[in-house]
């Protein structure tokens, strides 16, 4: 066992020779195997196999590997790539909603709008179906491009100003007799950003044997000029003139790369021989291997440049570039199963029947004949097939049809068993292809062709659900994290019809991707009516709607929107925060004017009402006042006129009892005086 003292430096040919080593043992398989396997993936969808048994026979060739494969293929792309938004970042909790809808968005702006999402998936997807593995690359391309403009007439200290800023340089000037300088500058403009390369199936290497991309070596071998040398690696001028031809393969005599050209008859390559050495072509190696070159004792990842046998450039990275996508995966492999390949027996059965019934349908209305020796007169009027010819016989049974054995009736079931075989290994069936007339008939109703046809997209939704796991999600993960760790100034991008600041360096490292997949038969639309039914049950709710306000429904319809495939949704619904502030309608302003108006003459014409009503109750209130004053007065009247009535009763009674009292005394006097008293 090595002990750590034993390590030591590798110096550039060391490094280019362990390289070199890898390369020459993954080489091996897949460019001996499986380059004849994707060769022949690609004779049978050009329809080049199965050749004709004879020069004779029908030229026919069945297209099933091609149909197959385009049918697959659209049916993903269709789902990945029709405008609808498939990926989305989750927020970590309340307060991150908006910002990771922000993610979400300037992610998929990369994605779609500074690369060509569609080429991409529709490459990957075919590369997977018909080379088992699709590969792509994405990594960040840093690049800076030089912008002239001109300035007129600035003092020294302006110039001075303008040269002051990043990245300015001063081409050319001139002062004129006042001492003002006019002239050009050179603007280095960063243009670098994500960028997303599909690697041909011929270019990528993998360790053997190996499970997934998390292994120690792969690479990506491609062709380069000298030119293209010079211009990524200006400091290595000197290597770059050592690279000869070396003993690489060239690519352009790759037998799959020679198929896959040879239907326009381009199959041969660029020979630079006796042209200019700028143009020659050399083969790059950009491979990512486990070293240890400076003797550390561990092994870090590396990334490598190489060609020929010259290293151009080493340095440590984090992780490789490449993500791939295994239509048909196999436990503990790499390498999937070829979907395509699959197919090619169904392709030579299909066409070796059809080409018989296609001869035998020949034969029979141009049969061969039987002719007596010496029984025409002329042998080129029964070769010759015009209309209605003439062909001079010397005796009548001279010519007579050879006799030919019928079709087999078992070809034609045969065919139907074979296109059942082929939707069973597909999943692609006629049904889901709108093909199959006996199935979609008035006595089928909507509900079972369309569970029928869901039934039969299962595998199509397996392989989806491949795709979005294996590709989409590792895709939006790492565009994510090339734009947080590379861009470091604020953008000002159009997201969602409205231009958005975008500072990436200041968000999260990571994020959760979910993914929302839908392939089916009419399945976006089922979720536009779930989302219309909703928006219809919270808004006749009348305990709901107070939970179901402005930016609520604002969001529900903006969902049955995208459902329908309509991504301008800004150009139909405007956001509730840029809804101006609601301005007053002069009819109800009028009205509300006019209501106004009534209920300050209703309060005028109320307050007028209470003060009558005060007046008459202090009316009433004086009146039963005076009444009771009246009533005391007439009471101490009364009682007044009793007191003189009793008074004067009472002075009547004494002047009564004084005249009595004085008649008593007259007549007390008058006996006196009576002289018989």
């Amino acid at each position: 066992m090595a002990k750590l003292e034993d390590y030591k430096e590798l110096d550039d040919s060391e490094i280019v020779t362990i390289v070199e080593d890898n390369i020459k043992m993954s080489v091996g398989y897949y460019d001996s195997d499986l380059s004849r396997e994707r060769q022949k993936v690609t004779q049978y969808m050009n329809a080049s196999l199965p050749k004709p048994a004879h020069d004779g026979n029908s030229k026919y060739v069945s297209q099933t590997v091609f149909d197959a494969v385009s049918s697959m293929s659209a049916a993903l792309l269709e789902t990945f790539s029709a405008g609808n938004k498939i990926c989305k970042f989750t927020p970590q909790g309340p307060e991150d909603v908006e910002m990771a809808a922000v993610c979400t968005a300037y992610t998929d702006y990369q994605l779609f709008r500074m690369n060509d999402a569609f080429g991409v998936f529709r490459d990957v997807i075919t590369n997977g179906l018909t080379s088992r593995v699709g590969i792509a690359k994405v990594f960040w391309d840093e690049r800076f491009e030089d912008e002239i403009s001109e300035f007129d007439s600035l003092t020294q200290d302006e110039l001075d100003m303008l040269l002051a800023e990043d990245d300015i340089e001063l081409e050319d000037s001139e002062t004129n007799e006042l001492g003002l300088i006019s002239g050009t500058i050179i603007k280095k403009v960063d243009k670098s950003q994500v960028c997303i390369e599909t690697v041909p199936p011929e270019q990528f290497l993998i360790q053997p044997q190996a499970t997934s991309l998390d292994v120690n070596f792969l690479a990506h071998r491609e062709p380069k000029t000298i030119s293209e040398l010079r211009e990524m690696y200006p400091d290595y001028q000197d290597k770059i003139d050592r690279i000869g031809d070396h003993e690489d393969i060239q690519l352009e005599t790759d037998p799959e790369i020679l198929a896959r050209h040879e239907d326009i008859g381009a199959d041969r390559g660029f020979n630079a021989t006796g042209y200019q050495d700028q143009v020659r072509t050399v083969l790059v190696y950009e491979a990512y291997i486990m070293l240890d070159p400076q003797g550390t004792g561990i092994a870090k990842l590396h990334k490598v440049c190489k060609a020929g046998n010259i290293l151009l450039d080493i340095q440590q990275v984090d992780r490789h570039p490449f993500l791939a996508f295994a239509p048909l995966p196999i436990p503990h492999s790499f390498y999937g199963a070829n979907f395509a390949d699959k197919l090619i027996h169904t392709q030579n059965a299909k066409t070796v029947l059809t080409r018989s019934i296609l001869d035998s349908a020949v034969i029979a209305n141009n049969p061969r004949y039987i002719v007596v020796k010496g029984g025409l007169s002329n042998p080129r009027e029964l070769i010759s097939n015009k209309v209605g010819g003439i062909v001079n016989t010397t005796r009548p049974d001279a010519i007579s049809p050879m006799p030919q054995a019928s079709l087999n009736p078992f070809v034609f079931q045969t065919i139907q068993l074979l296109d059942e075989d082929l939707e069973n290994n597909t999943g692609v069936s006629k049904l889901s292809q709108g093909l199959n007339k006996d199935a979609i008939s008035k006595q089928n109703s909507a509900a079972m062709v369309e569970q029928l046809a869901t039934m039969s997209q299962q595998r199509q939704k397996i392989i989806a659900r491949n795709f979005a796991n294996q590709f989409v999600k590792p895709l939006f993960h790492e565009i994510y994290r090339l734009c947080v760790e590379n861009e470091d100034q604020e953008k000002i991008v159009e997201l969602s019809g409205s231009y958005v600041g975008i500072n990436p360096s200041t968000w999260n490292e990571k994020r959760d991707v979910m993914i929302e997949l839908r392939l089916g038969y009419g399945e976006q639309q089922k979720e536009a009516e779930k989302l219309l039914a909703l928006h219809s049950l919270f808004s006749q709710d009348p305990s709901i709607q107070p939970l179901y306000g402005l930016e609520g429904r604002y969001q529900m319809l903006k969902s049955v929107l995208e459902q329908q495939g309509i991504l301008n949704v800004e150009d139909y619904l405007t956001p509730p925060e840029q809804l101006p502030p609601p301005q007053p309608d002069p009819a109800a302003e009028m009205q509300m004017q006019m209501q106004q108006k009534q209920l300050e003459l209703q309060e005028r014409q109320t307050a007028l009402a209470e003060r009558r009503l005060e007046h008459d109750q202090l009316i009433a209130a004086g009146k039963m006042e005076t009444d009771q004053v009246k009533v005391q007065a007439q009471h101490a009247l009364q009682s007044d006129n009793q007191d003189l009535k009793e008074a004067q009763f009472e002075h009547k009674v004494r002047i009564d009892e004084g005249e009595l009292e004085i008649l008593r005394r007259t007549d007390d006097v008058r006996g006196i005086a009576s002289p018989t008293g």
